[in-house]
């Protein structure tokens, strides 16, 4: 099995992050041979996102069972034994209706009983596996009503319960103010505990020559996407917490961090065979940035990471003052 273990022993919390500032995690159950549970950097994390859980296709808002709850399970324990929190995230792009299309949320959002089921649902979720949180990734509430207003009310709901048990709720929010941006009202800045904003897939964006290869995931759009958060929407800064990839796009190719550097890229560059990915480099320079405009940086996904002197979150790590 390859070992994620990547750094020195952790003993404490405060020992994973140098400051209150927050490393989050997603966490893709990994297939049989890569990263396991028990070799996951916990040092370099403040919290992982378990992803993901999703809610039933019957339009109950229930959430579905587990397909691997002994690996939640493990990583729950584990990660409590390094001080790291574990929530589980509902939703994410292929929530179960096709790649992007989020019905189930619309659905189960739009009423009271559905809404009180979805919260009553999660909550047993957190009672059995001894979750920290919740968070939500529905890609994305539109900008139009009743969708924007139902988010804001799902939100509501689960941070009355979640919050009188003293746990917390999060949510992911595209990067910037695209369409989808709209559909995050401000009132869900305040009901939150914090905002994963996911800063990538926007390959294309802003290029003057769409025929060409584009990064996605550029350290401008981290700027550009603070600037809109904050800024413009005033979301507190505390809760920005910034997405940053551990993989790489190009037109038509993708992979993980660690598979481009096996087949030659340069940890310290940002291309490799037209593949966009964000090195050392990038990572610690947005690093830098979040702790100036923002509250943290968040990750998709760390079992992407490579090990040993080139891994990313050993280099957030570094890069945390």
């Amino acid at each position: 099995m390859i070992s994620c273990n990547i750094g020195r022993k952790a003993n404490n919390s405060a020992d994973n992050n140098k400051s209150d500032f927050k490393v989050v995690g997603y966490y893709v159950p990994a297939p049989k041979g890569k990263c396991s549970i028990a070799s996951i950097p916990y040092q370099y994390l403040t919290s992982i996102n378990y992803a993901f859980a999703k809610p039933a296709p019957d339009n109950s808002g229930n959430i579905m069972p587990l397909s691997n709850p002994d690996t939640l399970h493990s990583l729950v324990q584990n990660a409590h034994e390094h001080g790291v929190a574990v929530f589980i995230s509902v939703g994410g792009f292929d929530i179960g209706d096709g790649p992007g299309i989020d019905t189930r949320f619309e659905v189960l959002s739009n009423t009271e009983v559905t809404r009180l089921n979805f919260t009553h649902s999660a909550m047993q979720m957190v009672r059995q596996f001894n979750l920290d949180g919740v968070d939500i990734d529905w890609e994305f509430p539109d900008p139009v009503e009743p969708s924007a207003s139902n988010f804001v009310l799902l939100m509501e709901q689960l941070s009355d319960s979640l919050h009188r048990s003293g746990k917390r709720l999060t949510a992911a929010v595209e990067s910037h103010h695209l369409p989808y941006g709209y559909g995050i009202k401000g009132e869900v800045f305040q009901i939150a505990d914090w905002i994963n904003i996911m800063g990538y897939d926007n390959e294309g964006i802003g290029s003057h020559r769409p025929h060409l290869i584009t990064p996605h995931a550029p350290y401008w759009l981290d700027i550009i996407s603070f600037d809109y958060w904050i800024t413009d929407r005033g979301m507190p800064k505390e809760k920005a917490v910034m997405g940053v990839p551990f993989y790489g796009k190009g037109t038509g190719k993708s992979g993980s961090y660690r598979s481009l550097l096996a087949r030659g890229a340069d940890p310290y560059s940002d291309v490799y065979d037209t593949i966009y990915y964000n090195g050392i480099k990038t990572i610690q320079q947005k690093t830098k940035l979040a702790e100036k405009w923002g509250g943290g940086i968040m990750i998709w996904e760390i079992s992407m990471d490579t090990t040993g002197q080139y891994s990313l979150l050993k280099a957030i790590h570094d890069a945390i003052e």
